[in-house]
């Protein structure tokens, strides 16, 4: 799939040569310019700036100061175009650092300015993405990266369709082109960078080697040894999302005293010989997800799949709980936090048979 199936193109119009792309682009294209979005987005941007004079703020001196933000570029003009190839549309939107601005302002004081701009600076692999779409949006939409990396050789089905928030009109769709689209609808100053044959040995270093952190969020059990390895090797968090339970694995092979792997569960020894083409057994199941704490229904499903269950058991609720909570550990991972080498569970169903006083 060429890189313009997923991609954005984008022209500022404040930079000269960037604005005769665009010009020769949409001749090209014959592309027209939707810029019916950009007074709110500059009014928005006033009111971030000075949330203290923004009732006072008239529309004449909105258009004023826009006017002279323009006046003062290069070109006499302002924004960025976007170019959708998807939709065959181009948006006028904010230029970058003012869209990042606004993009980010109601995550303030949650997440400060000097932590939003350093997160700017990670990036996250991602393999995996049924529950991983959900954990790359949740990254992209609070901005926890600046790059994410995406990896899954797989189309979206019908049945995905009761966890992830894709339409009717995308089954077919290579995940990760679907994932990669949605994340630039959100916003189109992030990177994305696509592995559309998922993740393979031969490709570990291209994609370990610039990512800050590793989401493993796939089936494969060669694919989650091959990960691990490649963490421990680099010095890299793993974080592991299940949604049965609400586990969560935090492993910290970025911990010096980290030596075997899932928490002392698995040898090096034996996670090698899963990474050679190993397959899952009870054994493997059980180190991965710990049979023993496993809700009732995830183990009734077990001994179900393939018979009179076509695949394993996953709930939009469990995995939206998840990925905002993933989320939310790998940001102070990304912040230097104190995070410890653990397995953790956020249980909702556990939550909800005790009652809590009001």
């Amino acid at each position: 799939m060429a890189l313009s199936a997923f991609q954005t193109q984008r022209f500022v119009l404040s930079n000269a040569q960037d604005l005769a792309a665009w010009r020769a682009f949409a001749a090209k294209e014959d592309a027209s310019l939707d810029a019916s979005r950009m007074s709110g987005q500059w009014h928005e941007w006033m009111r971030c700036e000075d949330p203290a004079r923004e009732k006072a703020l008239t529309e004449a001196e909105v258009e004023a100061a826009f006017e002279a933000r323009q006046a003062a570029t290069e070109t006499g003009r302002y924004g960025t175009v976007v170019w959708y190839s998807w939709r065959k549309q181009a948006l006028l939107l904010l230029e970058e650092a003012e869209f990042v601005a606004v993009r980010t302002n109601r995550n303030q004081l949650k997440i400060r300015a000097e932590e939003q701009a350093q997160l700017a600076g990670k990036a996250v692999g991602i393999v995996g993405l049924s529950v991983g779409r959900s954990m790359a949006l949740a990254l992209a939409m609070e901005r926890i990266v600046g790059t994410l990396h995406i990896a899954d050789d797989d189309t979206i089905e019908l049945s995905n369709l009761n966890r992830m928030s894709c339409s009717l009109f995308e089954l077919g769709t290579e995940k990760w082109c679907s994932t990669a689209r949605a994340i630039a609808e959100v916003d189109p100053y992030i990177e994305v960078k696509v592995w559309p044959r998922g993740f393979r040995a031969e490709d570990m270093a291209d994609f370990m080697d610039e990512v800050d952190l590793i989401v493993d969020a796939c089936d494969a059990p060669a694919a989650k040894a091959l990960l691990r390895l490649g963490a421990r090797d680099r010095r890299l968090p793993l974080l592991m999302e299940t949604n049965d339970r609400g586990l969560i694995d935090v492993e910290r092979y970025d911990f010096e005293d980290t030596r075997d792997f899932l928490h002392g569960r698995v040898t090096a020894e034996q996670l090698t010989e899963l990474a050679q083409g190993g397959t899952w057994t009870r054994e493997w199941l059980d180190a991965f997800v710990d049979l023993s704490t496993i809700s009732p229904r995830a183990m009734d499903s077990l001994a179900e799949v393939g018979t009179t269950l076509a695949g394993w058991p996953q709930l939009h609720s469990d995995v939206a709980l998840g990925a905002g909570a993933a989320a939310a550990i790998i940001r102070r991972i990304l912040l230097g936090e104190a995070v410890a080498d653990q397995r953790i569970r956020i249980d909702l169903h556990e939550q909800l048979s005790v009652t809590h006083p009001a």
